[in-house]
């Protein structure tokens, strides 16, 4: 029992070396200065747009038989129960730790979402050619299931808005680097804010009525015309530093320096003999706050002198009149309010921006169909169905279907099948390698607290200890009631196995798209993490799946 044993971790193990061997190629071409971002970019294009459709492609069309075509209804119930759970892990992990606010959303991808490409296609193929597999049958059915896993995943993450939705991290307004690692309360949360308003009832001021409410003081200013001499935005009056305003005329003529040195005598005198006083209140004595204040004294309200009558001679200085300034503040008696023109074109904008939200929904699903991997999608799960088209691809006279032939005895669309599988040979290594890359790249914060810690563990446990044993009491659950047939051991071995795969390495590549640097650092930390506790998890899965079968 302890040799088998072991030769059932030896098997669990050996697929992982490759893995591991690609990602050490990006990680090394990355410190050598051999792969740089831009290079990234690239491969993440050719990806997303070649490799990835070909990979679908070659692998839903010859997959799908009469054999398994029953063992769908399980297999896509195992797989909806696996990703939504980690949907729900995802957002209690979001609401509760941590987490950068430019990747809310990645993080509930990354739970939810797993690798069920070739990683697991190779631990399939190499434990089913042994006991107590049927090597004929067992690995062909063995890969026919992954393949049904990985259709659910691609319908999900392309078709079902999960690729779509990860461009929520990297919208205008949300914060990016450093400002994205401020710490917020549960209440800032997008689950949380919902329960603290609606079912603790705690006042919230949110931010769009803030800016109404400024909005309609500079709107009821602005109606008074000439009239206002002060406009401060957004702060007490009774808060602010004082400083003092003067006016500067442009000519200096004899009668205003006259003037001017009578002020200053003047004050100058009171001083001498009050030299404890100061100076009374000037109704050109404003407040300023520390925020940005717009000051505006239009020329009509800028009296430079007393008003005289005609009978009464000039008035005497007095000291209480006037203000001496150190360093006085020039104010331009021409400039004007924008408020009206701003207010409207920001009006014009929001109907604009409205506008094209409600167009970008209503064609959002079109959008999605025009992407390669949905276009692979749909081509393949037809012809994969439907035995007259998939003749034409690949043999089915064992399966009873029609048996077409070319000059060279092949399907007369075999040459497809057989482009497809040699582009699909660079999907998985190449995502591997970029992965590495992006490790590579991966700045340390200092001090590491700044880190996500406790999420990137939870996530990490949720991904490789609490859906792998869910998994695994589901499956058995499913065979005692009959939903999976006890002698089904292929299918039962997918299902658990399945159950614990680190994050699909597709997220990265779409979020590096979507990152206005492309730097997905978070993210990067996040597979480092997982990748690590891949061996063990890995091992010990396939370990206690087979003891099981």
């Amino acid at each position: 029992m302890a040799a088998s044993i072991g030769l059932l971790v030896y098997s669990g193990v050996m697929p992982l070396i490759k893995t591991f061997a690609a990602l050490i190629c990006g990680y090394v071409l990355v410190k050598l200065d051999m792969f740089p971002p831009a290079a990234s970019r690239g491969a993440s294009i050719i990806s997303m747009n070649v490799a990835l459709p070909a990979l679908i492609f070659a692998n839903v069309v010859p997959s799908f038989t009469p054999s398994n075509v029953s063992a769908l209804g399980p297999v896509i119930l195992i797989a909806s129960i696996y990703m939504f759970s980690g949907f729900f892990m995802g957002i209690v992990i979001r609401e509760i730790c941590y987490v950068p606010r430019n990747f809310w959303q990645g993080i509930i991808i990354m739970t939810g979402m797993s690798n069920w490409g070739n990683l697991p296609n190779a631990i399939v193929q190499t434990v089913t050619q042994q006991p107590p597999f049927n090597p004929a049958t067992d690995t062909a059915l063995g890969v026919s299931y992954v393949s049904i896993f990985t259709v659910c995943y691609h319908v999900v993450f392309w078709i079902g808005g999960g690729a779509h939705s990860l461009s929520w991290d990297y919208l205008p307004g949300v914060p990016q680097g450093e400002d994205a690692e401020r710490r917020v309360s549960w209440k800032e949360k997008p689950i949380g804010g919902l329960i603290a308003r609606y079912i603790l009832r705690k006042p919230m001021l949110a931010p769009t009525e803030s800016t109404e409410k400024i909005k309609d003081e500079e709107a009821s200013i602005d109606e008074k015309g000439g009239k206002a001499d002060i406009e401060v935005l957004a702060a007490p009056v009774s808060n602010l530093p004082k400083i003092l305003i003067t006016d500067e005329l442009d000519s200096d003529s004899d009668i205003q320096l006259t003037r001017r040195s009578s002020r200053v005598s003047a004050v100058s005198a009171f001083r001498s003999r009050n030299p404890s006083s100061t100076a009374p209140p000037s109704p050109l004595r404003i407040t300023v706050p520390q925020s940005p204040v717009r000051i505006t004294i239009p020329a009509s309200s800028i009296r430079t002198t007393a008003p005289s009558s005609p009978l009464a001679g000039p008035p005497p200085p007095s000291p209480l009149r006037t203000t001496f300034v150190a360093t006085p503040i020039r104010v331009s008696p021409s400039i004007e309010s924008p408020v009206k023109p701003v207010v409207a074109m920001k009006h014009d904008h929001v109907h604009l921006m409205k506008a094209q939200h409600w167009l970008a929904a209503a064609f959002r699903p079109f959008k999605a169909l025009l992407q390669p991997v949905t276009v692979a999608i749909a081509i393949s799960l037809p012809v994969a169905l439907v035995l007259p088209l998939k003749a034409l691809f690949v043999d089915v006279s064992s399966q009873g279907g029609p048996s077409w032939h070319g000059p060279d005895g092949r399907p007369p669309l075999a040459f497809v099948m057989d482009t497809a599988q040699f582009i699909d040979t660079i999907a998985v290594p190449l995502a591997l390698i970029l992965l590495g890359a992006s490790f590579a790249r991966i700045r340390v914060p200092h001090p590491f607290s700044r880190l996500p810690i406790m999420a990137m563990l939870l996530v990490t446990a949720a991904k490789m200890i609490v859906i792998p044993v869910m998994g695994v009491l589901m499956v058995q659950a499913m065979v005692r009631k009959g939903l999976i047939p006890q002698n089904a051991k292929a299918e039962k071995f997918v299902a658990m196995l399945l159950s614990g795969t680190p994050a699909a390495v597709n997220q990265m590549i779409v979020s590096s798209l979507h990152a206005p640097d492309g730097n997905v650092d978070t993210m990067s930390a996040f597979y480092l993490v997982q990748y690590i506790f891949m061996i063990i998890s890995s091992s010990a899965l396939t370990t206690v799946s087979l003891l099981l079968v």
